[in-house]
Formats: structure tokens, C-alpha cells, sequence
């Protein structure tokens, strides 16, 4: 049973841009008092009402949009929405009960919970890092990026951490000596081509594009002694899945039930050939003209994880990139910032 997901604009009071990227967006939107109402019929058959946001549809993902297309959230007792937040982050919405879990990078979750805002990281669609970083055509090293301009996503964002790494690790000042932008995939090239800017780091949806179109990867974070050299670590937990502590601790059977599904959508990418991922993806990604291409590097790389358990070595990663983009002074010990319970109760269970 397959189910399309309806993505809504959230509209929250909050300001604060969020990662670069577009969406499908409608304008329903699920609030935590309707999954709070919900509870007591499930019992009865009822599904639970669950909304997730997301800053924009990602690949990475696709654990979870795996489970919405292949029905296993109702194999759970779930009703799930899925909504594309365009103008906020989807912090937003989750601390303000609209959304009952969210899909973000685990950097700016760091932070929150060092401000001891009410937010735990509960699953990773991924366990290794999947930026890469261009230089355009006409600049022959990284240190020539002194007084230019590079696309770095907005303030914050895991891509702007990774980007600020790279500028760091080639002598320059991250906060000094460049200027980002942030741009949506599709004007990246035409950028690139004007000299509008002169860098860019890039998702696997990216990556394809400007390979096809010329384009030499500077930074390639896929091989392993690169990543580990960058990011001191093999691991790096990147595209995760948040959700309110306090919510996570009052309701952990649907926790665990959400957790379920996404497992089961790991372990489908995990066993299934590319073309099979494809067709499930299909609906999620329709507008993408090169999904095949990209699936195929997700799995040749290993991008998704296949049980969503993060490791210590990727912990301590996180907090590194982290600290090194000003977002938090010092590390978050793990237990602070994971709640492993669900991940590991998940692969038990299914074994």
C-alpha cells in the first residue's frame, strides 16, 4: 500500500531563514493537540495522527518517505504527514507542538539542546557525511576564495558548517574572508557559470548535475580517507530525525511505532535493487529527471544507514562541526543529545 505524502506550508511566528531548498507545500497542517486527541481511539483501530516537517525534500531521507510510500507507518498504528517548511526552520513547528517530529541536520539540534531548548535526536537516515564541494571552473584552489563569494546554504545549516570546515582547513578565515549565498539547486550551475559564485558545496542531487555539466569535485567526502581526514571520524549521522524531548518521553509508543517504520525503510533501501527504490521514490521525487542516477550513488556509497543507530565516533564528529561553525562552546554528551532506545528496540525487534 502506497500513500502519497501531502506536503504543507507550516506557518509559524518564527522568522529565522532556514536551509536553502523548494518544496511541495499545500496548505493543511496537523497540530500536536490533534495527535494528542487522537490517542485514546487508537486502541480501537483509529490511526494516530502524526505530522513531520521537513526544510525541503532531501533523498537522504528516504527511510522515511520509504515507509510513507510502502505503507509501513500504517503497519504501526500511523497516519503520517509530511510538510515542507519553506520560510522557518522545522524546529519551528516541533517546539511549538504543530509537528510532532522533524527531519533536519543534527548541528543546529546541538545547539538547541545547549540552550536546553526542549529537542533530542531519535533516528539517522544516514551514517556518513554527503557533501561535496566544487570550485567554479576559473578558480584553481581553495585559497583562492579569498574576497568571493561561495554557496553555502543559510547560517547555521549543516551545509554552511561544512563549507565553513573547508574554508578553515585551507588557511582562510571562514567568517572573514568569504561571502555566502544561498541558493536553490537550480541556479547553482548558471551561478557557477556567471562567477556569481565562485564554490559551492553540494547534496548527491547537486553533485550528479555538476558532474554532468564539467565539473571537478574539490572535496570529494564519499572517499573514506577524505572524510575521515575533514571530519576526524568514518561515521557522521547527518540526516536525522528530531523530535520534542518532553513529547518523545510522554507518548514513546508512538516514538517507538515512528521509529519502526523509518526502520523498516532503511532496511528496504538496504535489500531492494536501485530500481525498485526508484519506483517507490518515484511520487516523492517526481520532478527529479536523474533519481536512478542518484539512488545508485547512494548505495554504492553507502549514504543511508540501515538502522539508524548513531556511533560514538559520529557523536563526537557532530560536535566538532558544531563547535568549529559557533553554534555550541562546548561538546553535548551524547545521552543528552540521542535517545538511542527506539533505534536499538527497532533492530532488536527485528531481528
Amino acid at each position: 500500500m502506497k500513500k502519497r505524502v501531502l506536503a504543507a506550508l507550516l506557518v509559524t511566528a518564527m522568522t529565522t531563514a532556514m536551509l536553502m531548498g523548494c518544496g511541495g507545500s499545500s496548505d493543511s497542517q496537523e497540530t500536536g493537540n490533534d495527535a494528542e486527541e487522537t490517542t485514546e481511539g487508537q486502541g480501537d483501530g483509529e490511526l494516530q495522527k502524526i505530522t513531520v516537517c521537513e526544510p525541503v525534500r532531501g533523498i537522504l531521507w528516504a527511510p522515511v518517505y520509504v515507509a510513507l510510500e510502502e505503507g509501513y507507518f500504517e503497519e504501526e498504528g500511523l497516519d503520517v504527514e509530511i510538510t515542507t517548511v519553506q520560510s522557518d526552520m522545522p524546529t519551528a513547528p516541533v517546539l511549538a507542538d504543530e509537528a510532532q517530529f522533524g527531519l533536519y541536520g543534527p548541528e543546529m539540534i546541538c545547539k538547541f539542546v545547549a540552550e536546553g531548548q526542549d529537542t533530542q535526536l531519535i533516528y539517522t537516515c544516514t551514517d556518513t557525511y554527503p557533501y561535496s564541494f566544487f570550485l567554479g571552473k576559473n578558480v584553481d584552489s581553495i585559497e583562492d576564495l579569498k574576497g568571493t563569494t561561495v554557496n553555502g546554504a543559510d547560517s547555521g545549516s549543516s551545509p554552511r558548517a561544512f563549507v565553513r570546515s573547508i574554508i578553515n582547513n585551507a588557511g582562510l578565515d571562514a567568517d572573514n574572508d568569504v561571502t555566502y549565498a544561498n541558493m536553490d539547486n537550480s541556479a547553482v550551475i548558471a551561478a557557477l557559470e556567471s562567477g556569481e559564485v565562485s564554490a559551492t558545496y553540494a547534496s548527491p542531487e547537486l553533485r550528479a548535475q555538476l558532474i554532468e555539466a564539467g565539473y571537478d569535485v574539490t572535496v570529494d567526502i564519499y572517499d573514506k580517507e577524505v572524510h575521515k581526514e575533514l571530519l576526524g571520524s568514518e561515521t557522521y549521522e547527518m540526516y536525522i530525525v528530531f523530535g520534542k524531548k518532553s513529547y518523545i518521553d510522554e507518548n514513546p509508543e508512538i516514538t517507538q511505532s515512528f521509529v519502526n517504520a523509518c526502520y523498516k525503510g532503511a532496511q528496504y533501501l538496504e535489500n531492494h535493487e536501485v530500481s525498485e527504490i526508484v519506483d517507490t521514490l518515484q511520487g516523492q521525487f517526481s520532478e527529479m529527471e536523474n533519481l536512478e542516477q542518484i539512488v545508485t550513488e547512494c548505495k554504492e556509497n553507502s549514504l543511508w544507514s540501515a538502522d539508524g543507530v548513531f556511533s560514538d565516533s559520529g557523536v563526537e564528529a557532530i560536535n566538532n562541526m558544531a563547535i568549529s561553525s559557533g553554534l555550541i562552546t562546548e561538546p553535548i554528551a551524547k545521552d543528552d543529545l540521542v535517545n538511542e532506545t527506539f533505534a536499538q528496540k527497532a533492530a532488536e525487534e527485528a531481528e
